[in-house]
C-alpha cells in the first residue's frame, strides 16, 4: 500500500474544443488509485489530445479505452476487472476498439498476474510509461514530437495539476506493492521540473502539487543531492504561480530544513501530509516503517511550532498482521492525541509479493475480517469527531479560496489549508483566489458566501 490519497475516476480531461470528433479519434480513461496515477492520466489525456484525440464520455464512445491501475489494495484490482468485465460487450459490438491495462496491476516486465483471464485487454503497460501509451492509440492525426508533459497541449488547463517529481519506491514497509510495480526510486533533474512547472502555469494553471512516493526523498539519488527544500524554493519562483503543495512523506526524510523552507514561503501552503500508519511502536516495526510514535509526535510538534496553522494529515492502516487489541488503542490514542485534519484509513489487504502476505498466513498473526472492519470504522468514527471540532473554527471566517471548478450548482475550491470549500455565485470564477466567509462547517467541507474576488496570497 502507498502512502498516498485514493482516487477512483474516470475522464480527468472530460471537457474538450473538439467535441464532434468521431468516435475512431476518441479516447476513454479511466483511473483508480493514488495521485500518482492521477498525475499519469492527466500526462496521458494531454498528450493523446496533443495527437488529435478528443476525450468520451463512456467507454462505447471511444476507440481508444485506457484503465489505469492499482494495486495497493485488492479493492482497488476488483474495480479494475470489473471495469474490464464491462468492456468485453464494447469490444464484441465494437470489435476494433483497443483496450490497454496500464499501471500497477502490470509490473515492469509489462506482464500483469492476471493476464490469463483478460482476453478484452490488447496491450498491457507499465506504470507511468506515458509515451508508450500513446504510441498505441490507433488513429493518430499528429506524432508527439517529445515526452509528454502535462497540460502542453490542453487548451483550458486544470487549476491545479500534480507534477511527479520521481518514481518508484526504495522503502521496504510491509505492506506496500509499490516496489514491486514501479521499481526503484528515480528522480527527476531540477531544471527539468522548473521547466515543466514554468509551462504549466504560463499555460494557466494556479497550483501544482509535487508528488512523489516518498516526496521527501527527492534528490538524494542526484548529483549534488538536491534536497526538496531546493526544489520547492526553484518552483516557488515561476512567475504566475499562487499555491505550491507536495505529497506524499516519510517521516525518515521530513527535515528541518524542509519544515522551515515550507514556513518561510509564502506561497507554499500549510499542508502536509505525513502518514504514521500506526501509533504502536511494535506494529511500526512489523511494518519496517523505520521510526517510533514517539520521534513522529516529536516531528509534528516542530511542525506545528514552525509552520503557523499547519493542517495535518495522515494514512493508517488497521488490522495488519499482528495487530493486537492493545496496538490499535495506542493508534487511537495518538489521533485523539494529535487531532489530525484527516486521516485516510485502510483496513489491511494483503498483497502478493509483500512480507506482510506472509505474516497474515501465520494464524497467530492474522487480524479476522471482521475485526479489521470494525478497528476502521471505530477509527473513522474518532475522525469524523475530531475534523468536526477541527472545522468548527473556522465558523464565521474569511478564507482565501482557489476555485477549482463547479459542483452541483456551486464553486468548489480549496484553503490554503486544503480544505474543501462550497459557495455560490453566479460568474464563473474558475481559476480566481477569492475570500470566502465561512457560514456552515461540517467535518470533510465548509460551506459559505463569497466576500470579495482578487485575493492575493503572496
Amino acid at each position: 500500500m502507498q502512502d498516498l490519497l485514493f482516487i477512483d475516476q474516470p475522464g480527468l480531461l472530460a471537457k474538450s474544443d473538439r467535441d464532434s470528433a468521431p468516435r475512431e479519434r476518441r479516447y476513454y480513461v479511466w483511473t483508480v488509485g493514488c495521485q500518482m496515477n492521477v498525475s499519469d492520466s492527466e500526462r496521458l489525456e494531454a498528450a493523446l489530445q496533443g495527437v488529435g484525440y478528443s476525450p468520451a464520455q463512456r467507454p462505447d464512445d471511444a476507440s481508444f479505452i485506457v484503465l489505469n491501475s492499482c494495486s495497493v489494495r485488492a479493492s482497488a484490482e476488483e474495480r479494475i476487472l470489473g471495469k474490464l468485465g464491462e468492456l468485453v460487450r464494447v469490444k464484441r459490438e465494437q470489435p476494433d476498439t483497443r483496450v490497454v491495462l496500464w499501471g500497477c496491476m502490470v509490473g515492469p516486465n509489462h506482464r500483469s498476474i492476471f493476464e490469463r483471464q483478460l482476453p478484452m485487454v490488447d496491450h498491457f503497460v507499465s506504470p507511468s510509461a506515458v509515451d508508450e501509451v500513446v504510441a498505441l492509440a490507433p488513429n493518430p492525426i499528429y506524432t508527439l514530437d517529445e515526452p509528454a508533459l502535462p497540460v502542453a497541449n490542453w487548451t483550458h488547463p486544470p487549476v491545479s495539476v500534480h507534477v511527479p517529481i520521481q518514481y518508484g519506491c526504495n522503502m521496504s514497509c510491509s505492506y506496500c506493492v509499490i516496489p514491486l510495480r514501479r521499481g526503484r526510486e528515480r528522480s527527476r533533474p531540477l531544471e527539468e521540473l522548473v521547466e515543466e512547472c514554468s509551462r504549466i502555469v504560463a499555460r494557466g494553471a494556479r497550483e501544482i502539487t509535487l508528488l512523489g512516493q516518498i516526496v521527501d526523498s527527492w534528490g538524494h539519488d542526484l548529483p549534488g543531492r538536491p534536497q526538496l527544500a531546493d526544489l520547492l524554493e526553484a518552483v516557488h519562483t515561476v512567475p504566475g504561480l499562487q499555491r505550491l503543495r507536495f505529497l506524499t512523506s516519510h517521516p525518515a526524510w521530513m527535515t528541518e530544513r524542509l519544515i522551515t523552507t515550507v514556513a518561510k514561503l509564502p506561497r507554499c501552503m500549510p499542508d502536509i501530509n505525513l502518514p504514521v500508519q500506526a501509533g504502536s511502536d511494535a506494529l511500526l516495526k512489523l511494518m519496517r516503517r523505520g521510526y517510533t510514535a514517539q520521534r513522529y509526535r516529536a516531528l509534528v510538534e516542530r511542525m506545528r511550532a514552525t509552520i503557523p496553522n499547519v493542517s495535518l494529515t495522515t494514512d493508517i492502516i488497521v488490522g495488519h498482521p499482528g495487530e493486537r487489541e492493545e496496538d490499535f488503542a495506542q493508534t487511537m490514542a495518538l489521533c485523539e492525541e494529535i487531532r489530525f485534519d484527516k486521516v485516510h484509513i485502510a483496513a489491511f489487504s494483503a498483497r502478493p509479493g509483500t512480507l506482510a502476505a506472509e505474516q497474515e498466513q501465520d494464524l497467530a498473526l492474522a487480524v479476522p475480517e471482521a475485526e479489521k472492519e470494525a478497528r476502521r470504522r471505530a477509527l473513522e468514527r474518532l475522525q469524523e469527531q475530531i475534523a468536526t471540532e477541527l472545522n468548527q473554527r473556522f465558523l464565521g471566517q474569511t478564507v482565501e479560496v482557489l476555485v477549482e471548478g463547479e459542483s452541483k450548482g456551486r464553486w468548489r475550491g480549496r484553503s490554503p489549508n486544503n480544505k474543501l470549500v462550497f459557495f455560490a455565485h453566479p460568474d464563473d470564477l474558475t481559476g480566481q483566489t477569492v475570500s470566502v466567509e465561512i457560514k456552515q462547517t461540517g467535518p470533510w467541507a465548509l460551506q459559505g458566501s463569497l466576500v470579495s474576488t482578487g485575493a492575493s496570497l503572496a
